[in-house]
């Protein structure tokens, strides 16, 4: 069996926000990620047909075939603590 890879490509919601340029010398202002700007993303999952919204700084994540069950699951998302801190140690992040 050959594994499939399938990349999670972000939800319309979720658009590029511009970034103050240091430089007035820029004539586009750069792209910031979603994932600069909110710690939880949602994803739409093409190959599964599910919406998964995961946490970037503690790992946990959700999936469903509803869109609004995701999004309230990202709405009210709190991290393990303990689980964040250890996760920014391994990854050399500063802990939260």
């Amino acid at each position: 069996m050959v594994a499939r890879i399938r990349v999670l490509r972000p939800r319309p919601r979720f658009v590029a926000v511009p970034a103050p340029s240091p430089a007035p010398s820029s004539s586009r202002p750069s792209a910031v990620s979603s994932w600069d700007v909110w710690p939880v993303g949602v994803e739409w999952d093409e190959f599964r047909s599910l919406h998964i919204a995961r946490c970037q700084q503690c790992a946990d994540s959700f999936a469903s075939s509803l869109a609004g069950e995701v999004d309230d699951w990202a709405d009210t998302h709190h991290c393990d603590p303990e689980m964040a801190v250890l996760l920014a140690l391994v990854t050399n992040r500063r802990a939260a």
